[in-house]
């Protein structure tokens, strides 16, 4: 006889089944097809995989994964000292500034992204404009180019960074950095040996948050990016619609797969979410 566990898992376990192992399973099964085919008798094949290597697509999955990485590591250089402040020195203030980063979250990424393009228009736009009338400087624009769309998924994914990690910085306990300070630590080395090891649960969280939300970004490079820039998630909405060749479109799409289960579960495997949640 089953634990009674099981069935209370039974549900999920047949939701993931249908919702997420089902669907990957049939995109990895279409990848094996021959290219502009859908013949299930045909033999399966590499070819698509091959293709998306020798026809151009390693680019723009290069590109997906730099931006991600360099989305990350910004981002979590921008929330440590956000969350330092919002958790130990924002006292009653903390709660309202925190629903002031995240009430964007609520609003859809396209309209936030246009807002920033017109933020960052060089003619007519807000920062060029204030620039010009204060200190009579003259900017040129950085939309069309990869650091507008680097810059807006800094902006998108910022607080994907920010609130794990401070639940990461809860976790420290104030005996150990005042511990770590009367033994003669300096501010460096209580950030690198006390901080930082006990924050990490929360910082990878973060950072894995971070990562794969960007790999998979699209609306950042159309709208900032322009033609300057080709992320791979568009190189395979391409294959899947306009190309209409969903096997070289799946083969791409496995791929992301597989960079993104590389680098998650090594980081899942080793993450403690008893201490994490306190339990």
């Amino acid at each position: 006889m089953r634990s009674p566990g099981f069935w209370f898992a039974a549900p999920v376990i047949a939701f993931l089944t249908l919702a997420f192992a089902l669907p990957i399973g049939i995109v990895a099964w279409t990848s094996l097809m021959p290219p502009r085919t859908f013949d299930l008798s045909l033999p399966p094949t590499i070819a698509n995989y091959t293709a998306a290597i020798t026809e151009g697509y390693g680019r723009p999955l290069m590109w997906s994964v730099i931006g991600a990485t360099f989305t990350t590591l910004v981002t979590m250089l921008l929330a440590w000292p956000t969350a330092v402040i919002l958790h130990r020195h924002a006292g009653r203030w903390a709660i309202v500034v925190a629903i002031l980063i995240a009430l964007p979250v609520f609003i859809s990424e396209s309209v936030r992204l246009f807002g920033l393009s017109v933020f960052l228009m060089p003619r007519g736009g807000i920062l060029a404009g204030s620039l010009q009338a204060v200190f009579g400087l003259q900017i040129g624009s950085i939309q069309n180019s990869w650091p507008g769309a680097l810059l807006g998924m800094v902006y998108i994914h910022f607080p994907f960074m920010l609130f794990p990690l401070i639940l990461g910085i809860s976790l420290i306990p104030k005996d150990r950095i005042e511990a770590a300070r009367d033994l003669g630590a300096n501010r460096w080395q209580v950030l690198c040996e006390v901080e930082l090891p006990l924050a990490a649960p929360g910082l990878a969280i973060g950072a894995l948050l971070t990562f794969v939300l960007c790999l998979g970004a699209n609306a950042e490079a159309a709208i900032l990016g322009g033609r300057a820039v080709t992320v791979i998630t568009a190189a395979i909405e391409q294959r899947f619609g306009y190309a209409q060749d969903w096997p070289a479109g799946s083969a791409l799409t496995v791929m992301v797969i597989a960079i993104t289960a590389a680098i998650v579960l090594p980081v899942l495997a080793r993450l403690d979410f008893d201490r994490l949640t306190k339990r």
